[in-house]
């Protein structure tokens, strides 16, 4: 009998297996609980930071946790000068880290990928004024690596949360603001992710309104708020099959 041919191996079959781990996105003013609910997160926990914002914050939780932070000279020192040359250098180990971290990691967190696509934007271009700069090939190239980035937490088992600050919204066009606030970073991040979260703070109440979500609760968490809700809960209604000892550290 002739050998029957397999077209479908050079292919991966989908298949039903969940992987229990949030990749997400949390976006919202400051003080609205980004860090404090990715912090919540199982460790061992690796934050790449570039403003040492976590004073105040972290304290908290380094007792029940193993918290590592990875800090970037990007001229902070007394006497220091930010420049394409540290800016460089700067994102050339923010990379590296990143990589290392997710085979030794259970949680990483980019606190605030805002800051991290200026440094990649000043690194990449040499200016600080990157829309005055920078061709659509340029911005291809740059955008490219951070969705590799992002790819690879896919494959991997981490936790991975992205936080974003917010900004004026401009105009298209015109000059001045609309009055809007919107989120500050790579644009597309909202469809890289898993998991779109939007923090607010209302009366001193912190919140959580959902977007975008995958996972096998996801039908009853999308577009839904949520108030006082840990990284530990809102894994559960992520993923309805696990319990609080599979999210702790």
């Amino acid at each position: 009998m002739p050998k029957t041919v397999n077209e479908f191996a050079r292919y991966m079959r989908a298949d039903a297996t969940y992987k229990h781990r949030l990749i997400a996105a949390s976006y919202g003013e400051v003080g609205t609980g980004k860090t404090s609910f990715w912090l919540g997160a199982p460790g061992p926990i690796v934050v790449q930071t570039l403003d040492q914002g976590l004073e105040g914050v972290v304290e908290r939780f380094t007792a029940e946790k193993e918290i590592y932070i990875a800090a970037y000279d990007v001229g902070q020192q007394v006497g220091g000068e930010y420049t394409p040359e540290l800016a460089s250098a700067a994102r050339d180990k923010f990379v590296e880290d990143f990589e290392h971290a997710l085979g030794i990691a259970r949680t990483i967190i980019w606190d605030r990928e805002s800051d991290m696509f200026s440094l990649f934007a000043y690194a990449e271009f040499g200016s600080p004024d990157k829309y005055g700069v920078a061709t659509p090939k340029d911005w291809d190239k740059l955008k490219g690596g951070i969705r590799r980035l992002i790819a690879l937490a896919k494959t991997s088992d981490v936790n991975f949360g992205i936080i974003q600050g917010m900004r004026d919204e401009w105009a298209k066009g015109k000059m001045g603001k609309t009055g809007n606030r919107i989120r500050n970073g790579m644009d597309d991040i909202d469809a890289l992710v898993h998991i779109n979260i939007e923090h607010t703070r209302d009366n001193g109440v912190f919140g959580i309104n959902v977007g975008k979500s995958r996972g096998p609760g996801s039908m009853d968490i999308q577009d839904k708020s949520f108030q006082g809700v840990s990284f530990v809960d809102f894994a559960q209604l992520v993923f309805p099959d696990s319990d609080e000892s599979d999210w702790v550290s």
